[in-house]
């Protein structure tokens, strides 16, 4: 007799509210950029949970699992971003993001603050032309 074998679509199923309390649980806890310690805590240790083996502590806060396959081939690399933006967030929800406030700063972090409308992060000097280059994103005013 086979085994019968599952969708994505089934298994996704099958931890769809759990994946939902994970989401909102991050969501609920912001962490900015280089200060993700207990994201990444929790995200090292589902994948150990999962029995990858997990690398902590690259560039700071970043998580890596790596799952070895039995036979030689491709590598498949999936990235995610884990840091919240400093923003205040308008949505009244359980899952409201720090109780509708920012996400706290790190007293040395690299990444400068939005603090007023139309304020930019530039990681390339401006271009002559009226938009800016694709490393800058400006502000947006609620």
């Amino acid at each position: 007799m086979r085994a019968t074998r599952g969708t994505w679509a089934d298994e996704v199923g099958k931890r769809e509210d759990a994946l939902i309390v994970l989401r909102r649980d991050f969501h609920r806890h912001p962490e900015l950029s280089f200060s993700e310690q207990r994201t990444a805590g929790i995200v090292a240790e589902r994948l150990q949970a999962a029995g990858l083996e997990v690398r902590t502590g690259l560039a700071r806060t970043g998580v890596v699992g790596v799952l070895r396959g039995d036979k030689p081939g491709r590598t498949i690399a999936w990235r995610a971003d884990i840091d919240a933006l400093p923003v205040t967030e308008l949505l009244d929800a359980p899952f409201t993001s720090g109780a509708g406030t920012t996400a706290t700063r790190p007293s040395r972090s690299p990444w400068p603050r939005f603090s007023r409308p139309g304020a930019r992060s530039c990681r390339a000097p401006r271009s002559s032309s009226s938009s800016p280059p694709r490393s800058c994103s400006a502000a947006r005013s609620p």
